[in-house]
């Protein structure tokens, strides 16, 4: 065991194989942290640690870790396990012999203001799977961020694309998941859980647009299912973002770009003495894009937060977040109806043969698609620690309205008044979390006791309209459903030798719904559409890290994950969904560090979906899909020189297939095969001047559209830029998205459609564009 003492006091469309050995060129690495972070401090699990009080400016911690050097940015330290998050004033470092101290200004900090020894024993940063990944606020820095996509997209192999306008959720890729807007990744901030569960778009919705990606201090990637910690739709993965308790400077920010894009931001963070800490911003944002019908989104947020630290190892953390945002949208248009694309094949006649007009790659068949949302959360945190124990815990509650309109089909089923939908939902969110680890040593040996309780309750109205251009004509359906879930855990972390860890962990689930469909017809019996269920889940998990040498650490997991299927098709009379789907994932992998600052790492994985009845909220019915299994590899690197530099770069290579062939091929249609990202970051200081710029590639590969693979979801490359400079508390910087201005589908679907000159529907390519090349300018005023 490594030991420190710390000492605190007073202070202030390229190929892609081309591009894929072009980014290897580049090498990878770890990025550091930025000035204010805490490189060694771990990271929190998400659920599991969201009690714990999140931020730079809490009580700081710093260890001595063990294990080989080079390990990647700070995490949590076992497989799951809760830690203390980055500035949190719990306990240390999983696996830590103490509790922290803290510096001046924090909770533990000595009224004179004179200085604390602290020894720390603590898992290597970064320890659990070769996986894992967390990112530092430097490296977010260094990256282009021209939407709150990009900061998710700082987990490698994770992508997030747009398909309705900048005011609906991304749409999700990772680990051989289309997982729509959520329904296979799980996401957190601070450890809230954001998927929306029985959304009336569907089940996991996840609109991540109410965060603002400055406040972003640093964020958590997980894969897989093997975290106890981590419950509802965390199959493919997981992400819990941190956000800021306390920055160093305030400002504030203009930005004006191409298409309409204006943007003001500004964030300040007060001295409010020494045992308060406060960050407050507010954001307004708006653009058309460079659709012909323009976009007219507009946005606005604002962020609270307030950090109050008790007695020695204590604080408190109360946050609010509010969001509002409305948007009009091209939509997926059909490529058979654009000028000079046509469908692949041939496969349906183009406009012309029908003596009509193709349209624009920008343009639209509805230009009256969009919608508007509006979001509000609080949330109180409390933890504290004592001895080699730590206690936290978290309430939250969420307000949430959502009106979408859509037209899929267009003229298939009303060749009249077309086939706009509506689509709303209307919910109130409340949940806990509590939290508690306990660290002891038996015979040498070192081991630390994790157990955690989840609640979660979720009341919500949702409805579905046929429309014409946003007017009402028929309810198709009015629904209320209660849903709760409860997650407890339990994991046992054991240091057995300097070189081999077991972590053992276990789950059980329980979800609760109650669907009351005032349209259901009484009259007939073999409808059922209203209804209560309850269903539970007993989850394992195991993980094993062998480091049998300096500079090499090896992985191996497995572990039972699941995510919940959507209430209205779990309580229907017949063919009904399970409440619970389960996953069974394993993973091996490899970390290895052979020179200072760079660290690569390799993993393979296989993860087996069980069968399941998903709700469709576009269509308003239940659609079956079968046993699914996704395996693949997944190599990588950062490298870090000096504290100026850093360079990454990611590569998947992943396949997904039905496991029982039901007539119609075995493809999972849209799942991701081969992706790539990578990117350099530069930040060297001379004397009163920072100049910055980055370069980053994102590439994803051909994919299957259809299950019998006729239809093919084109690839693309995508580079984004940005360049600037600051002297003294001025900065002027230009942000580039697209820049060899590639023409691009951002989203792409294989379905059915009819065009109002069209004698009958025609199953088709349909697609989002993506955006051209984009300059925005931006300037920023700071100050303390």
């Amino acid at each position: 065991m490594l030991r420190e003492t710390v000492t605190t006091s007073r202070g202030h469309r390229q190929p892609f194989h081309l591009l894929a050995a072009l980014s290897m060129v580049l090498a990878v690495a770890r990025p550091a942290h930025a000035e204010g972070d805490t490189p060694e401090a771990p990271s929190a699990a998400p659920e599991a640690a969201a009690a714990a009080p999140t931020g730079e400016g809490a009580p700081r911690v710093a260890a001595a870790t063990e294990g080989s050097a080079g390990a990647p940015a700070a995490t949590e330290g076992s497989a799951g396990a809760p830690a203390a998050t980055e500035g949190s004033a719990v306990a240390a470092p999983e696996g830590s012999a103490v509790s922290a101290a803290a510096p001046e200004g924090s909770a533990g900090a000595p009224a004179d203001g004179g200085a604390i020894d602290v020894t720390i024993q603590a898992e290597k940063p970064g320890s659990e799977a070769a996986s894992r990944v967390s990112v530092g606020r430097r490296e977010l820095e260094l990256r282009p961020r021209l939407r709150p996509g990009d900061i998710l997209e700082s987990v490698p192999g994770l992508f997030a694309v747009q398909h309705a306008g900048g005011g609906k959720a991304n749409q999700y890729f990772l680990r051989g998941f289309d997982a729509d807007h959520g329904t296979d990744v799980a996401f957190f901030v601070d450890g809230v859980p954001v998927n929306m569960v029985s959304h009336g778009h569907g089940h996991g919705f996840t609109d991540l647009y109410f965060m603002i990606p400055e406040i972003v201090t640093g964020l958590d990637g997980y894969k897989g299912p093997y975290y106890a910690s981590i419950g509802d739709f965390g199959t493919a993965g997981a992400v819990n973002l941190r956000f800021a308790e306390k920055l160093e400077e305030s400002y504030a920010q203009v930005s004006l770009g191409q298409y309409g894009i204006q943007r003001g931001l500004v964030i300040a963070s007060p001295d409010l003495g020494d045992t308060w800490r406060a960050v407050a911003a507010a954001e307004i944002y708006r653009n058309d894009g460079p659709f012909l019908s323009p976009e007219r989104l507009k946005r606005f947020n604002v962020y609270l937060r307030a950090t109050h630290d008790i007695g020695d190892t204590g604080k408190v953390q109360m946050t609010w977040m509010s969001y509002g945002s409305t948007w009009h949208g091209s939509g997926q248009i059909p490529a058979r109806a654009v000028c000079g694309e046509g469908e692949q094949g041939g496969l349906n006649p183009p406009p012309s043969a029908f003596g009509q007009p193709c349209i624009d790659h920008f343009g639209a068949v509805d230009p009256t698609e969009g919608g508007a949302t509006a979001r509000h959360m609080a949330s109180v945190a409390y933890s504290t620690a004592w001895r080699d124990t730590d206690l936290s815990a978290m309430a939250y509650l969420v307000r949430y309205r959502f009106t979408l309109y859509s037209n899929f089909t267009f003229f298939s089923e009303d060749p009249v008044h077309g086939d706009g939908i509506e689509q709303n939902d209307d919910r109130t969110v409340g949940g806990a979390d509590l939290r508690f680890r306990k660290q002891y040593e038996i015979g040498g040996a070192r081991f630390t006791t994790s157990l955690g309780a989840q609640i979660r309750a979720d009341a919500v109205d949702k409805s579905l309209h046929h429309d014409e251009a946003r007017e009402r004509i028929e309810e198709k359906s009015r629904t209320h459903v209660d849903e709760s879930q409860i997650g407890v855990y339990v994991e046992q972390d054991a240091r057995l030798r300097r070189w081999l860890r077991v972590v053992l962990g276990a789950r059980g689930q329980w979800i609760d719904v109650n669907v009351d469909d005032p349209g259901e017809d009484l009259a007939a019996t073999g409808n059922k559409a209203s209804g209560a269920r309850g269903q539970m889940q007993l989850l394992p998990k195991v993980s094993a890290i062998v480091s049998p040498v300096e500079g090499l650490d090896l992985f191996a997991h497995f572990g039972r994950g699941f995510h919940s299927n959507d209430a209205q098709g779990a309580v229907l009379g017949g063919g009904a969904a399970t409440l619970i789907t389960p996953a069974t994932g394993y993973e091996v992998g490899a970390r290895v560090a052979p020179l200072r600052g760079l660290s690569l790492n390799a993993a393979g994985f296989l993860l087996d979906l069980d069968s399941e009845l998903v709700w469709s909220g576009d269509a308003g019915e239940t659609e079956a899909s079968g046993q699914t299994r996704r395996y693949g590899i997944e190599i990588g690197g950062r490298y870090r020189i000096g504290s100026w530099l850093f360079a990454d770069v990611d590569a998947t290579f992943t396949r997904a297939r039905f496991r029982e062939n039901a007539g119609n091929a075995s493809a999972v249609a849209l799942a991701p095969t081969r992706t790539l990202t990578a990117g350099v970051g530069v930040r060297p200081t001379f004397g009163a001047f920072t100049p910055f710029a980055a370069l980053r590639v994102k590439a994803i590969g051909a994919r299957p559209a259809t299950e019998d693979e006729s239809l093919t979801a084109e690839g693309f490359t995508v580079v984004d830029a940005n360049a600037g400079l600051r002297w003294k508390n001025v900065e002027a910087a230009v942000d580039v998205q697209n820049l060899f201005n590639t023409t691009w589908r951002e989203v792409q679907f294989a379905s059915e459609s009819r065009l109002p000159y069209e004698p009958a529907a025609v199953t088709g390519i349909h697609y989002s564009p993506g955006w051209p090349f984009t300059a925005i300018g931006r300037a920023t005023l700071y100050w303390e």
